[in-house]
This record gives C-alpha cells, structure tokens and sequence, in this order.
C-alpha cells in the first residue's frame, strides 16, 4: 500500500484512508455508494499534481504537496468530483459535496502527520505545514481503516471507539516523538554544543525515530529506538564555512534545494580544476544512502560551470538552469 520512494504517501493508501472516513457519514461503505466513492476520490485527488512529472522529477518535487494540496484547491477538487459524479448517479449534492472535501482534507492532514509536509494555507504562506508523527505505514491507522470498511454494523460506540483510539494514538506517537528527541538530546548534550534537534518517524520501524541533531560544528545524524533507548548515529558531518553555505544558496538549484528540505549538509569538494559544492537532504535515509542531493560545479574563478538536481538516488542527475 505504501511507496517509499520521497517519503511519503502513495494514492491508494490515501483512498483506502478516505474510504475508511465515509463511514462516518452513517451511510454503508461501498464503491456504489456516492458518499463513499467522493470521500475515496477526494483523498487520492490533491495528487493530481503529479502532472507536473511530465516535465520531470525537479518540476514535479518542486509543486508536490504544494498549491493542489492547499484549502482553495482542496474546495475545488471536492466541487469538480462531486459535479463530476452527479452524471453518473442521483444524490443529495452539499451532503455528497462535504464528504468529498473531508476526503480531499484528509489527505492533506496524513501528509502534515507525515514527515514530508504539505502547504496547507498557500497561497496565503509558502511554508509547509508539519507534524511528523507517522510512518508512512503506520499499523494501527491500518487497522483502523480495516474496521471502519468491513465492520457492517456500526454502533455510535463503535464509531466514538475508533474515533478516540484514533486521537489517542496521534497523542502517543508525539509523546514517542518528545521522549525520542530527550533521547538524543542526553546522548549528545555533553559532547557537543547543540543547536537544533529534529525527530522524524522511521520510514517503517514503528519503534525508531531517526534524527538530525546540528551542532555549531556538526550535522550528526542517526536513528533512536525508542523501546531500549539506544542512539545509532550513521553520519557525522563537519559544518562547512557559512561562505561556502552561502555559495551553494545563491544559485538556482540551491535555492530550489533550501525551499525544497529545511534539514540539508552542503560538503566542499575539489577535483581538478573545478570546485564542486554537494548538498544532501538529511531527512531521508534509505538503503544505505541519503535519497536526495544537488551538486553545483564550478571553475576556479568561481563561475558555474554546471548544477543538478539528485531526486531519489545520487546517480539520478537531472540538469538545472542557472545564470551566468
């Protein structure tokens, strides 16, 4: 059900989780019932922008989970469904219009609850909102979900049950969330001069939480077990010099690259005659590597020579534009 590629949700997990809420509604969960399919339709909709994948991976990263995951688009995609739906069948149109949206909605609450984030309130700010409590496959919003489609009578004890089991579980998975982060924050308290401290859910292990910890000379970066409380750290980065941050921030890719992950590491190389500058998102760690990265290349007057832009894996070099 899950994709891991970029961290996050795929859009049929996304439609079971939208299947599972018109349940809510009292109406029985079906593929036939209209209340059903809006809310089902409305949760995968919002990734409607992987259209932009037809320009490529850097135009798709750069508007995923951006404007078609915002309130004005959320309201639009549940007006274009529901429209679209009343060809195909008679029903009472706001009751099948609000369920649509509370699907449309739902997605981009897990994708908030998630460690990639999505900007919620664009236009009106850039910023993505995150929580960063769940996996991407969490077992108990599975079961959950599970509950909510198959159990055919449903009680008003059934539907607050779920509901509060629900809501408590989020409350458990931040409190795992704030123990993990004093976790961390002992183990490197004494050795090192701590500036930040970022927690994100394991892409699967339901009881690690990996982190990213800055120092003002390090980017120290690893995995905590929550269960027996030990740190695993799998990088250590030297800071560079903030001229050289700078640098990397000033081109197009790095621009991109900033907005694009808030937690990243810029390393200085030098090969031959150019000067090579390699940023890597922090965030995401899998199969032994970091999963995004940009690179910009240099000469030795400093002009840039060439950039790219890594989604996904190191080798994956995709060309970016930049002023001369």
């Amino acid at each position: 059900m899950i994709r891991k590629e970029g961290g996050k949700m795929d859009p049929l997990t996304h439609g079971v989780i939208g299947l599972a809420i018109s349940a809510f509604s009292g109406d029985p969960v079906s593929l036939t019932n209209p209340i059903s399919l809006g809310c089902a339709i409305g949760a995968m909709s919002p990734d409607i922008d992987i259209i932009a994948k037809v320009k490529g991976d850097y135009t798709y990263l750069k508007h995923h989970r951006g404007i078609s995951h915002s309130l004005p688009s959320l309201i639009g995609l549940a007006v274009i469904i529901t429209i679209g739906l009343s060809f195909f069948v008679q029903f009472q149109f706001l009751q099948v219009l609000f369920w649509t949206f509370v699907g449309c909605l739902s997605h981009t609450v897990f994708d908030i609850l998630n460690s990639y984030g999505a900007k919620l309130f664009m236009p009106f700010t850039k910023k993505k909102s995150m929580i960063g409590i769940l996996m991407l496959y969490d077992p108990v919003i599975t079961l959950l979900c599970i509950l909510l489609i198959f159990v055919k009578e449903k009680s008003f004890l059934f539907y607050s049950l779920t509901g509060v089991t629900f809501f408590l579980y989020l409350g458990f998975r931040y409190a795992m969330k704030v123990y993990a982060k004093k976790i961390v924050k002992e183990y490197y308290q004494n050795g090192y001069k701590i500036i930040d401290i970022n927690i994100l859910p394991a892409l699967m292990a339901f009881h690690k939480w990996d982190f990213i910890v800055s120092t003002t000379t390090y980017h120290l970066v690893g995995q905590v077990n929550f269960v027996n409380g030990k740190v695993f750290e799998r990088k250590k980065f030297k800071k560079p010099q903030d001229e050289v941050v700078e640098m990397f921030q000033q081109t197009n890719v790095g621009k991109y690259f900033k907005e694009f992950t808030p937690i990243y590491h810029v390393v200085q190389l030098e090969k031959k005659d150019n000067i090579i500058l390699k940023s890597i998102d922090l965030r995401y760690y899998f199969k032994n590597n970091f999963m995004h990265h940009a690179t910009v290349v240099y000469d030795q007057e400093k002009h840039i020579v060439e950039s790219f832009f890594h989604p996904y894996h190191i080798t994956k070099n995709i060309p970016v534009m930049e002023t001369r």
